[in-house]
């Protein structure tokens, strides 16, 4: 039971760092392990708050378009992309750390100008927004998550 959720643990990191970078493709900013290990790092730290912990597979449905509790989503999300430098708490980006989880992606600066400013009113609202611009750029480029 222990491995089934650890290798659960493990695609939703894997999950969250495809989508966060958009590509496989990472520069020596920040190595692939990097990306992996500072994720999963934040992941666990965020599920161990209540106040931030999410469903396993919400991030999964919410990347293939299906119904979610996107305020559940969002605070998950937004705990990971503080800890990783990617948002602020108040869900300002932070154009540093956005760009250096871009992994120089071709259309970087397109992505960049299209996700990279605060939308909405509050923290939550600003990471939704962000991730729902990076689901759209996924679909866009046909980048698709692979279970390992």
């Amino acid at each position: 039971m222990l491995l089934l959720f650890s290798s659960e643990i493990m695609k939703t990191i894997v999950f969250i760092a495809c989508i966060v970078t958009l590509v496989v493709n990472v520069t020596a900013e920040i190595s692939r392990q990097e990306m992996i290990d500072t994720l999963k790092k934040a992941h666990v730290e965020c599920q161990a708050d209540p106040a931030t912990k999410a469903d396993e597979d919400l991030m999964q449905k919410f990347f293939k378009d299906e119904p979610v509790d996107e305020s559940s989503l969002a605070k998950h999300a937004l705990c990971i992309n503080v800890k990783v430098g990617v948002q602020k708490p108040n869900g300002d980006i932070d154009k540093e750390g956005f760009k250096k989880w871009m992994g120089g992606s071709n259309n970087e600066q397109q992505i960049i100008e299209e996700c990279g400013n605060k939308k909405g009113s509050t923290a939550e609202e600003s990471t939704l927004a962000l991730y729902k611009c990076f689901r759209k750029h996924r679909n866009e480029q046909g980048v698709h998550h692979h279970h390992d």
